[in-house]
């Protein structure tokens, strides 16, 4: 019996001896569809066999001639067909190998995460069959791919055999966490210390300029400081695994230093230059009180918010006269004397 292999109408070989040994056919890609076919005699019934985890007949099961959907998996698998004539005489089956081939595409894990301002760097590889071709999902042909925004990324390679295969994943981009441990301050108590409590998060990394000190709880005692400047930084880590920084400065109570300069002069005027009365470092003295007398002792302003009602001149409203003023600050800080002085009104 005389039997002829043949893909996709292509002579591949001839076989007058099975027993000679098996054919290479030529490569064929994963997820595509091909042709096979022997020669023999009128009238025949064709068995074939392979490993059908890789493909499966869609046309001609029982022919000498069949389509096969190769699936998505790869390597070198065996065929055989086995010719019964009419009259039941057969020989040895006609034998070949066939590599189901594929570009070797990944991308990594489908759901990768990173945080906002990071970026991930994706690459196909180079290790395909020349030339080949690449494609991402904007139109990008470079074997890499930078992202940083929350998308659906793919890659499709077509390699030198014409071969093609794609992976897709889905990029999610978390926003940085929000952590805030607050303003430079001044702290003069050594009694009773300010507690930071920056919210809950993962992890947490405390540290002290001027001290050195580190410390990894969810809170910080603050005491006051006998150093010139203390810089206290927090790091955190959220549960997606995205840091952030927050630092405040930590003044020494010199009280003498820090109000050596407080003005002694407004000229409410109108010309929007020294109009308001504006004393230094309020901000890190929330619980002040200030009052202010004229050479009467009567009271013509007080406020409790001193960094954002600053003094204007004025008493209910109305413009006062050019005067000296005197003026009574408390910290309402322990230990801590008010602190007096004047001010005048020069129009």
């Amino acid at each position: 019996m005389d039997t002829r292999l043949y893909i996709a109408g292509f002579l591949l070989a001839i076989l007058t001896q099975f027993s000679n040994g098996q054919v290479q056919l030529e490569p064929a890609c994963a997820e595509s569809v091909e042709q096979y076919g022997v020669t023999g005699y009128a009238n025949s019934r064709y068995v074939w066999s392979f490993d059908h985890e890789y493909g499966e007949v869609i046309n001609g099961e029982g022919s000498n001639t069949i389509t096969i959907h190769w699936g998505y998996q790869t390597g070198t698998i065996d065929m055989e067909v086995l010719e019964i004539t009419d009259q039941g005489c057969y020989n040895f089956p006609s034998q070949a190998s066939i590599e189901i081939m594929a570009p070797d595409v990944n991308l990594g894990y489908d759901f990768p995460e990173i945080c906002d301002q990071d970026t991930l760097v994706l690459s196909v590889g180079t290790d395909f069959y020349e030339p080949f071709e690449v494609l991402w999902q904007d139109g990008s042909t470079n074997h890499v791919y930078a992202a940083s925004v929350t998308e659906q990324i793919w890659a499709r390679v077509i390699d030198g055999y014409g071969c093609i295969r794609y992976d897709t994943i889905s990029l999610l981009v978390n926003p940085l966490p929000e952590v805030y441990i607050g303003r430079d301050t001044v702290l003069c108590d050594e009694t009773m210390p300010v507690t930071l409590t920056p919210g809950d998060f993962a992890q947490y990394e405390w540290h002290q300029s001027a001290s050195g000190a580190e410390s990894y709880s969810s809170y910080l005692d603050l005491y006051p400081s006998s150093l010139l400047v203390d810089t206290v930084t927090l790091t955190i880590t959220d549960y997606n695994q995205c840091r952030m920084s927050d630092t405040l400065l930590l003044y020494p109570c010199d009280l003498e230093a820090l109000f050596r300069d407080i003005p002694n002069t407004i000229t409410p005027d109108g010309d929007g230059v020294n109009d308001i009365w504006n004393i230094p470092y309020m901000d890190f003295f929330e619980q002040a009180e200030l009052e202010v007398f004229d050479n009467w002792g009567r009271l013509v302003y007080r406020t409790t918010n001193v960094q954002d009602e600053p003094w204007d001149g004025t008493s209910g409203g109305r413009d006062l006269p050019m005067d000296a003023y005197y003026y009574v600050l408390n910290l309402n800080m322990l230990n801590v004397e008010p602190l007096v002085g004047t001010v005048h009104i020069i129009r």
